[in-house]
């Protein structure tokens, strides 16, 4: 843990070449005053080249870290989205998408066992229409004509404690669109406050959000490309979000929203690690943990940092008389609305690192009940069992932030980011 070292006459020594440049730490001297200290810091660093700025830091006065602080200061580097190149490396040049360009098909990676080319899924834009396209296979079919809506929870989801236990995978599925949709929606507030401070924290939030979307599906076996397609090519009928999703609208509500979903990941992520003791077959070749422990580990981790968050946000809003009953309200509708976090269907997936074993849906849903109830803001109304996600919910939270993503996709001019 970082600690207070305890040498009263030993100070680090930092130095500005430069103005604008960055200020450095160029070594250590030890002597029995402080402006002794500054003085010999000069003699001793400023004596061949002219500084622009001496700080001498007594190094007792400093917290430092130690060797067992590795893996906290060790860079997540699995999140491509906060390494420098991020932008270049992701975005399309749309003019290698022209017809006739040369590029892997899907059915390269995993996206679906034994589908087809990308040019022939119909997951790709220019697609035939959904109801001439060809359900995932184990997928229920999905009316075309079923549009999206804003409104009072939807009487056509069932009893999910009544069907049978969803697929591992197919629950992650479901919950990498949810994060996916919450990830872009935070993006939009990044500006939306005079406090940095928290404006950056929603910005974190919001870009882990979709990391974690992105590492989900990595782990069910999709590749860049084909996660391209699931997330930007599918019409909106075919998603199938909570209806929670529909709420992501005022503050108030996105604060409940990023509570019950950070809530429903960290449930499913403890789920899945409990996974790892009974592996057999093929996942027990693949070594402790396999290639999927970690990722889950490091996303329920980091997702508990997140429900941290939403909860101080809850007691606040829950505090303050100026926000109290609204927020009251958000409370109770999205609470209502996320009965169905843990109702995933059949995704048709079966490809993947991750276990493929049924997971009961009440005891997850019993889990959730206990994290949001925690939160310290007004009573939940989480239904007291599952129920079963619906196709073409998500109302225009769902429809912004899938136009404004094709937008970037296919109206950018080519070559812009590189």
């Amino acid at each position: 843990m970082p600690h207070v070292p305890n040498d009263p006459d030993v100070y680090e020594v930092f130095t500005q070449n430069g103005v604008g440049k960055t200020l450095s730490h160029v070594g250590s001297i030890v002597s029995p005053r402080p402006d002794g200290a500054w003085h010999l810091a000069k003699e001793t660093y400023g004596r061949r080249d002219d500084l622009a700025t001496l700080w001498v830091v007594r190094r007792a006065d400093m917290i430092v870290s130690t060797g067992d602080d590795r893996d906290l200061l060790a860079a997540k580097t699995r999140m491509p989205h906060r390494q420098p190149g991020f932008p270049t490396a992701r975005r399309r040049d749309r003019s290698d998408s022209s017809p006739g360009a040369d590029s892997p098909p899907v059915a390269d990676s995993p996206l679906v066992a034994g589908s087809p080319a990308v040019a022939d899924s119909p997951l790709v834009a220019g697609s035939p229409a959904v109801a001439d396209s060809p359900a995932a296979p184990g997928s229920p079919a999905v009316d075309s004509s079923a549009e999206p809506r804003d409104g009072a929870l939807s009487e056509l989801r069932d009893d999910a404690s009544r069907a049978a236990d969803p697929e591992l995978r197919d629950l992650w599925l479901a919950l990498a669109d949810d994060l996916f949709v919450l990830g872009n929606r935070l993006g939009e507030r990044i500006v939306d406050y005079i406090d940095l401070e928290e404006s950056l924290a929603v910005g974190s939030i919001g870009q882990e959000a979709l990391a974690h979307a992105g590492t989900i599906l990595s782990l069910c076996g999709f590749d860049e490309a084909a996660a391209d397609a699931w997330f930007f090519d599918r019409p909106q009928a075919r998603w199938r979000v909570s209806r929670a999703i529909e709420r992501l609208t005022d503050w108030p509500s996105t604060v409940a929203c990023g509570l019950v979903i950070a809530a429903a990941v960290v449930a499913l992520a403890e789920r899945t690690a409990e996974a790892e003791p009974g592996r057999t077959g093929q996942a027990a070749e693949a070594g402790p943990g396999g290639a999927w422990l970690p990722a889950i580990i490091a996303i329920r981790d980091e997702q508990r940092v997140h429900l941290d968050h939403w909860r101080r946000w809850a007691r606040a809003l829950t505090a303050w008389p100026e926000t109290s009953e609204e927020f009251a309200r958000a409370y109770a509708e999205v609470t209502e609305r996320a009965g169905d976090l843990f109702g995933a269907g059949p995704q048709g997936v079966t490809a993947g690192v991750l276990p493929s074993a049924p997971v009961p849906a009440a005891t997850l849903h019993e889990r959730l009940a206990a994290l949001v109830g925690d939160s310290g803001g007004p009573a939940s109304r989480l239904p007291g069992r599952p129920l079963t996600r619906t196709a073409g919910m998500g109302g225009s939270a769902l429809a912004y932030c899938l136009s404004r993503g094709r937008m970037v996709r296919d109206d950018y001019a080519p070559g812009v980011f590189r």
